[in-house]
């Protein structure tokens, strides 16, 4: 350590001195001993070779030197009061960052955060979406909601809500194909995600339906977002994370042609930091948003703490 830094406690007394030109006065604001404020004092001008108070009746008052020192310090002090409370806990209006993947954010989180923002009108939820698992140790977000957990000890993973993964589409492809029978899936377009444990192949095989690889498929998409963009359109078949069309399905504009799940449903986890300085606005978050999945019927699990 610096032998300046050495003397910082020293310097705090001092300025606290200066401000209330009295050692008594100043060991009571300090919660000491007027014997230790003397004491650090007496250090502190050992260490500097000059005086920096001198008696006028009951009051301590500066010297040159001292007046001098108390202007550097006093900004100083200011200056490390303003580095920690930027890094303190933090109350609960403010800001709060949530990432996540497109397809929840969009298709299931954006239509219900206006009640999450009527309960808690001191809070503002920015809400991006990302592909990656973001880095919520860097302090810059503050929850994420994504398909893999964050398997760290300084991370917090909750369940969010589990889904079934179905066939879905347009009430018109529905109408026009008939659908009688799962051989009817490759009269039409077979759309997919890139994830090989929700693909058309790997439902072929728990129904036992020979699906030939790509010469029935039209799409393979990147994201459960772009999947159900088409099927709103009319395009082919998708399987579908149930929950994210719920709305549709109930209204009839899409379908569900055989109520034939995967046996790998889709879980989304919701993940914060447990040491981030937004702790107080994170809860509330997450008790509200344990909230909005409990009361997805699609959601049959408690949302469960994983470390």
């Amino acid at each position: 350590m610096s032998t300046r830094l050495a003397h910082l406690k020293a310097a705090h007394y001092f300025v606290v001195a200066s401000e209330t030109q009295s050692y008594t006065d100043a060991a009571r604001k300090l919660s000491v001993t007027q014997a230790a404020v003397s004491q650090q004092i007496r250090l502190l001008e050992e260490y500097l070779g000059v005086s920096l108070f001198y008696r006028s009746g009951r009051k301590m008052l500066l010297t040159s030197q001292g007046k001098t020192l108390t202007d550097h310090l006093s900004s100083g002090f200011e200056q490390i009061e303003q580095g920690l409370n930027s890094v303190k806990l933090e109350p609960m209006a403010g800001s709060l960052t949530v990432y996540g993947l497109q397809s929840i954010s969009s298709l299931w989180l954006m239509p219900r955060l206006w009640r999450f923002s009527d309960m808690h009108s001191n809070i503002t939820v920015r809400l991006f979406s990302a592909e990656e698992l973001p880095d919520l140790q860097s302090g810059d977000i503050d929850v994420s909601i994504y398909n893999d957990p964050i398997l760290r000890e300084d991370t917090e993973n909750q369940i969010l809500l589990t889904s079934p993964i179905v066939p879905i589409c347009s009430r018109e492809l529905f109408q026009r194909i008939g659908f009688k029978d799962i051989e009817d899936f490759l009269c039409c377009w077979l759309i997919q995600t890139t994830l090989p444990e929700y693909s058309w192949s790997q439902w072929g095989k728990e129904y036992d339906l020979t699906i030939a690889g790509k010469e029935h498929l039209w799409a393979e998409v990147s994201s459960w977002y772009m999947g159900i963009s088409a099927v709103k359109a009319g395009h082919g078949v998708f399987l579908c994370p149930e929950f994210m069309v719920q709305e549709e399905l109930e209204r009839g504009e899409l379908v569900k042609p055989f109520d034939l799940p995967l046996a790998e449903p889709l879980t989304f986890y919701l993940a914060h930091s447990k040491k981030s300085p937004r702790l107080e606005r994170i809860n509330a978050f997450v008790k509200w948003i344990q909230q909005e999945s409990e009361g997805n019927i699609l959601n049959p699990y408690s949302p469960t703490k994983l470390g």
